[in-house]
């Protein structure tokens, strides 16, 4: 009789134990999904477009995303500079597009930062920027940033400022 009681227990535990590890597995196998559905978004290789300057006929962009030589020509123009990096970034319309981003004109020093630019599961282009304005100037620009995207990344694009 002992040993049946020794037995059953024996069972009972293996049974316990089977069950705990089970739920635990299961748990683990959760929180791998919820990290899965969490990175449903691919960071995008990008080029900051140098050397380029928003033409003073440009009252508004239509859309940032550009996939044109025409219309990047109609909203920028080239501002070569002297030295190593003072040529303007080539960009292929065969192979790139730009993203810009054109604020409206201002006395305060102002940057537009790049953070990321990720793809979103929809097949949304997600740009994440910071304005960062400065000291108070005698004279007036207008802040603007170009990025050079591979068109293998092709989607709607959708500005996000960070604040």
């Amino acid at each position: 009789m002992k040993t049946k009681i020794v037995a059953l227990a024996a069972v009972t535990g293996l049974l316990f134990a089977a069950c705990q590890s089970s739920s635990t597995t299961t748990g683990e196998n959760k929180n791998a999904n919820a990290a899965q559905q969490a990175s449903k978004t691919e960071n995008i290789a990008f080029v900051v477009a140098k050397n380029y300057f928003v033409n003073n006929t440009l009252t508004k962009l239509d859309s940032p995303k550009i996939e044109t030589a025409e219309k990047f020509n109609a909203a920028f123009g080239m501002a070569a500079t002297m030295g190593k990096d003072g040529k303007p970034t080539e960009i292929d319309f065969n192979k790139q597009y730009v993203i810009a981003l054109v604020l409206p004109e201002t006395d305060l020093a102002t940057n537009i930062e790049p953070l990321s630019l990720q793809k979103a599961e929809n097949g949304d282009i997600k740009f994440n920027y910071k304005v960062v304005a400065g000291e108070k100037q005698s004279y007036k620009i207008r802040p603007n940033l170009a990025i050079v995207v591979d068109k293998a990344n092709n989607g709607n694009v959708v500005l996000n400022e960070v604040k």
